[in-house]
């Protein structure tokens, strides 16, 4: 084999190497952790179906307190444990009109933080209407930022016995969601956002958590350093 006939075919071996390891953007079947399906496995690993919440977060006392802070109905939201798995929120297919909340089932501490998040992305589906309409193909920074000053209030309101920067430490964690700065956005984002609920200036106080939502949105999205 010629000089050049070896770099070519360590070329090609190496192009598809990164085919495997980095899939196109379309392709990865979990894009963000606001998506309608869930998948386990491949055909290597069998698929381990999602269980019960058997770390009890669902009768967490601080997750009760983010849920009535959010306005979530207790019997709205199924929590599930998923080995393999990890934190996202959808809509619960078998049950129009309410939600599952799903996370890994190692978890073993600092979980409330991502909670939170999937709890605010519960509240930007009920406001729109569907998983669909909210569109998170084309706004999941909006979206995802969205939950993490949503997050920001809900600390701000029920959880101000905790410490506010373990909780912001803890919710830009790249472990916790396995994802891009694409879709969430760069941690100095993310924490600009929670700032913005946590610090909850006007016209915070006197807004609905929807209409906070909405104002944030409309206004203080576009103040996050681009």
């Amino acid at each position: 084999m010629t000089k050049v006939a070896r770099w070519l075919t360590k070329l090609a071996v190496f192009a598809t190497l990164l085919w495997l390891l980095f899939p196109a953007r379309g392709e990865n079947p979990l894009p963000n952790c606001l998506y309608g399906k869930y998948t386990q496995g491949n055909e290597e690993t069998a698929v381990e179906p999602c269980g019960p919440d058997t770390k009890g977060i669902g009768a967490d006392t601080d997750v009760q307190a983010v849920m009535r802070t959010f306005e979530i109905p207790p019997n709205m939201v199924a929590f599930q444990a998923c080995p393999g798995g990890r934190f996202l929120a959808m809509p619960n297919v078998n049950d129009d009109g309410h939600f599952l909340v799903r996370y890994p089932s190692h978890v073993q501490q600092n979980y409330l933080a991502p909670i939170v998040h999937e709890l605010a992305h519960v509240v930007q589906m009920r406001d729109a209407g569907n998983l669909a309409a909210l569109d998170p193909k084309n706004n999941s920074r909006r979206i995802e930022l969205g939950a993490d000053f949503l997050a920001g209030l809900a600390f701000n309101i029920a959880l101000r016995r905790l410490n506010g920067d373990d909780f912001e430490t803890n919710l830009q964690l790249a472990g916790s969601y396995k994802v891009v700065a694409d879709d969430h956005g760069p941690p100095e984002h993310r924490g600009q956002a929670f700032r913005r609920g946590l610090t909850r200036m006007d016209p915070y106080p006197n807004l609905t958590i929807v209409e906070a939502m909405r104002y944030w949105n409309a206004n203080d999205y576009a103040r996050i350093r681009r």
